[in-house]
């Protein structure tokens, strides 16, 4: 009868430490921040994905839904020759003779860029997407999302690939940092089924 006791309170015990290992959502608790694709080509659809804090976005748009790196990294672009400079790495694969997009024109005194890249990959199952911003207690907190499935997504091709994605938000000379939230793929699936407008 002691051993069962022992045993029941053991379980009872773990089972209440797991219970409290759950992530609470993820609020912003100060001013949450726009959020704005680079310009680019037009898609023939208008797919958007939700935020974290409300509204909607679009998916990551050519050419920035890859980036040729063979580690993933973030990056905070401030001025125009570090957008120089991010704009070179990313067309650094492009064979002479192949098409460069423009460099886009940005205000960087009123904006700055936030990239999130995986690093390669090696099928079309994996993803990723800053879906929040936040200005809080000093700084400015980015919240990107990622899928690290082999064979999340429909129609997955074994191909290497370099997800990635970068977005204006308004310019902020306080520190950033990253927040990662890492997804099922059901998750996944779930949250970023594009909603057609």
């Amino acid at each position: 009868m002691k051993l069962a006791l022992i045993l029941f309170s053991v379980l009872v015990s773990l089972s209440s430490w797991f219970a409290g290992q759950e992530k609470p959502p993820i609020l912003c608790r100060g001013r949450s921040l726009s959020i704005t694709l680079l310009p680019g080509p037009k898609m023939t659809w208008d797919l958007q994905v939700p935020l974290r804090f409300g509204g909607t976005r679009e998916l990551p748009r050519p050419p920035i839904t890859g980036f040729p790196s063979e580690k993933g990294f973030r990056e905070v672009i401030r001025n125009r020759e570090e957008f120089i400079d991010f704009w070179k790495r990313l067309h650094g694969r492009v064979p002479p003779g192949g098409y460069v997009m423009p460099l886009p024109e940005i205000d960087f005194s009123k904006e700055m860029i936030v990239v999130a890249a995986m690093g390669q990959r090696p099928s079309s199952g994996y993803s990723i997407l800053i879906d929040g911003a936040c200005e809080v207690d000093g700084q400015v907190e980015v919240f990107v999302s990622s899928v690290e499935e082999l064979s999340c997504g429909i129609g997955v091709f074994p191909s290497m690939t370099a997800p990635a994605d970068a977005v204006r938000l308004p310019r902020s000379d306080l520190p950033v940092v990253f927040r990662e939230t890492q997804l099922s793929c059901k998750v996944w699936r779930d949250r970023m089924t594009p909603k057609v407008r």
